[in-house]
């Protein structure tokens, strides 16, 4: 019995081997799995997001009026409340929160979308008037050369005819049409519910928290912790700043748009304003994506407005990108831009707008923790942590450092160290 327990104790250092040997052969079952079922695990997946989708939007919600939350509870507690019930104070700062978001979303709504949908009439309308336009511009600047204005007669006659057909291929396009206008419904009332949602989450925030965090603690180990909750907090601070930043950056420069292109009389101003206000949304891709449609519309319909449209949007960009944006997402430690175009084609790339939204927050927390891990494997090699060093030649780099020479005996007598009266001396004068 005793040489039995033996060997089944002397067989327990090969236990290792058999669970990593289990570990693979399931993990590369579950790969092969996934990769002859990906249709099925795919439309799975997308099932639950969109089951899913009020508490995504709850979430995203919560997440851009919690700051709001936060001032009026300050504000609420540095000059009205001076011991307010926690409860209460919450609730009072939610739904201030709440009403503000709603008042302006409504407001947006009401200014943008009766003008929005003037200016897509009247460019409906003036339809035939560009057509004009377009034929006195060929025989204007083409008269010189026939063929190539023939050319481009040509083309014109081209796009009216099939404009002319658009009007006979319509009906096949109505369910389409309906079938957008529901999913637009949908999408709206995944919205409302998700608003619901961030109040709660608002409300209960610190409960939520500790709860998600004794459940991590429970099932991690400590280092594992101290890692996850330092990346969860370094990146909610980022995304939160940047976000918020963004957003209210978007409004201002919209809102200047609107003022200057209704000054200069620029046409269709309001589309324009809202094009340019929107794509602002998109670190550096996204003045180009909202002045470019603008200025081809502006030139279609108006081409003496142009140049002064072109010029005020890049006096503009000029302000929000060194002025503006600055102040609202302003960081000590800024990403070279390199990396941050790097990020903007993968996340781009990956989850469309919502990656270019989201590419350079996410850039910006990548780059700290490389950063901030790269200079401390640097610093256990005694190498220096300053990017400027390493113009140098790389055998410069690992040179070892001159040590200083040690003091002769006469320059140790020459060092005067004072005694502790003279330290402790006070003048008396003074």
């Amino acid at each position: 019995m005793r040489n039995l327990k033996m060997k089944y104790q002397s067989d327990k250092k090969y236990n290792t081997i058999v669970f990593y040997a289990i570990t693979v052969i399931a993990v590369s079952m579950l790969m092969v799995i996934a990769i002859f079922k990906f249709p099925a695990i795919s439309a799975g997946v997308v099932k639950i997001m969109t089951i899913l989708a009020p508490v995504f939007w709850g979430m995203g919600i919560a997440f851009l009026l919690n700051p709001l939350v936060n001032v009026i509870e300050k504000v609420t507690r540095k000059y009205f409340m001076s011991k307010p019930h926690p409860n209460l104070l919450r609730g009072i700062s939610v739904a201030l929160a709440a009403l503000f978001f709603v008042a302006v979303l409504c407001g947006l709504l009401y200014i943008v979308i009766p003008a929005f949908a003037d200016s897509i009439a009247d460019i409906s309308s003036n339809v035939t008037n560009l057509y004009n336009r377009l034929y006195d511009w060929s025989e204007r600047f083409l008269s010189d050369n026939p063929r190539l204005e023939s050319v481009v007669n040509e083309k014109i006659d081209n796009f009216t005819s099939n404009l002319n057909s658009l009007f006979d291929r319509f009906q096949p396009m109505v369910s389409d049409i309906i079938s957008g206008a529901w999913s637009f419904i949908g999408v709206l009332f995944d919205f409302g519910l998700g608003f619901i949602v961030s109040i709660y989450i608002l409300i209960s925030k610190e409960t939520l928290q500790a709860q998600f965090k004794k459940l991590f603690v429970a099932t991690f180990k400590r280092t594992t912790c101290d890692k996850v909750f330092k990346v969860m907090s370094m990146s909610c601070k980022t995304f939160g700043n940047f976000l918020t930043g963004k957003l209210i950056d978007s409004l201002l420069i919209g809102i200047l748009c609107f003022y200057g292109c209704w000054i200069l009389k620029i046409p269709y101003y309001v589309l324009v304003a809202v094009m340019v206000g929107i794509t602002n949304i998109i670190p550096y891709f996204g003045p180009f994506f909202g002045a470019i449609p603008s200025v081809i519309l502006i030139l279609l319909v108006e081409p003496g407005k142009a140049l002064p449209f072109i010029i005020f949007i890049f006096v503009l960009q000029q302000f929000d990108g060194h002025i503006l944006a600055p102040k609202l997402i302003g960081r000590d430690n800024p990403v070279p831009t390199f990396w941050m175009l790097v990020a903007l084609f993968v996340f781009g790339g990956l989850f469309k707008v919502v990656g270019l939204l989201l590419a350079v927050p996410a850039c910006m927390v990548i780059y700290d923790l490389i950063k901030e891990n790269t200079q401390n494997k640097l610093r256990k090699k005694n190498l220096p942590t300053e990017t400027e060093e390493y113009y140098k030649d790389i055998a410069e780099i690992y040179k070892p450092k001159e040590k200083q020479p040690l003091l002769t005996e006469a320059e140790l007598e020459s060092i005067i160290i004072p005694s502790a009266d003279d330290v402790n001396e006070v003048d008396i004068d003074d």
